[in-house]
């Protein structure tokens, strides 16, 4: 599965306080992922470093093809009072970030049709819901062709018709082949729209599964796998969890696998000289799952 952005080793801190710890994961192209945690477990600061607004203390962030991405960020905090209709409101943000006049307002009425807000265009935002406004501060966010959409709590405040809407939006760009990093309390949201969880707990990712969201039955299997041997003809088929490198030129690496593919998955990897170390049912409970919201 083709990776938009990696994260290395990253580590930031803020005011002599450790907040992400040594963190590496990979965002999957094409996918909603989210990332869930208690209040202050440094949800924000992840977004932020994937965005681009702040740099991480240590570690890196690679971009698929060593090129960079269109990034469009919305925060969890949004203005309240915007003295503009929409259709201004978009174009003064397209004129501060530079883009071409026609191209904009082909790129404006492309929106304005993805969002279903032909109709409002003439509309101030100061006159929009909550929800609306939601919608428009995601629009600014993709005025530029957007490989990857993150946004800070986008559910938060909505009544559950808002909710709902952007649910469905959600869905619609993912169609469009965007890839979203999103953060969330809202499990509704998780099940049926999100592809990936990552769960951010004292610091590190601890989890990075979704099957209690699917109903998936799942296996994690920890093997060893020689040096000498590549694991890029697996990653297509495997999401790894953990990869730790041995004091005997060996790899331990820890994936999950759904139960239906675990017996393929453990044969390919025999077959490639894998050693098996560990094979068990994963059993996490909703209520487990969500002590970390």
């Amino acid at each position: 599965m083709e990776t938009v952005l990696e994260l290395q080793n990253v580590t930031k801190k803020f005011k002599n306080n450790l907040i992400i710890e040594n963190i590496s994961i990979s965002i999957s192209a094409n996918q909603v992922t989210a990332i869930v945690g208690k209040n202050g477990s440094g949800k924000s600061t992840l977004l932020k470093m994937i965005g681009g607004l702040t740099k991480p203390d240590t570690g890196q962030i690679l971009f698929r093809k060593g090129e960079p991405i269109s990034i469009g960020y919305v925060p969890e905090t949004i203005p309240t009072v915007v003295p503009f209709t929409l259709s201004e409101y978009l174009t003064h943000m397209g004129k501060i970030r530079g883009l071409p006049k026609l191209w904009l307002q082909n790129r404006i009425n492309t929106l304005l049709e993805i969002f279903s807000m032909e109709n409002k265009r003439d509309i101030r935002i100061v006159h929009f819901s909550k929800g609306m406004k939601q919608k428009v501060f995601i629009m600014q966010a993709m005025l530029e062709e957007t490989d990857l959409l993150i946004m800070d709590e986008p559910l938060s405040g909505l009544d559950p018709k808002a909710q709902a809407d952007l649910e469905a939006l959600l869905m619609s760009l993912k169609e469009r082949n965007i890839s979203i990093i999103l953060t969330c309390h809202e499990t509704k949201l998780l099940e049926k729209v999100v592809d990936r969880i990552l769960i951010i707990h004292e610091r590190q990712i601890i989890q990075t599964s979704n099957q209690q969201v699917h109903g998936k039955l799942m296996n994690r299997v920890v093997f060893e796998l020689p040096n000498t041997v590549s694991i890029e003809s697996l990653k297509n088929k495997i999401i790894i969890e953990k990869e730790k490198e041995m004091a005997n030129s060996q790899r331990l690496i820890e994936l999950n696998v759904s139960q239906d593919q675990t017996n393929k998955i453990v044969k390919e990897l025999l077959d490639k000289g894998a050693s098996i170390k560990l094979l068990e049912p994963l059993h996490t409970k909703e209520t487990e799952f969500l002590k970390y919201f």
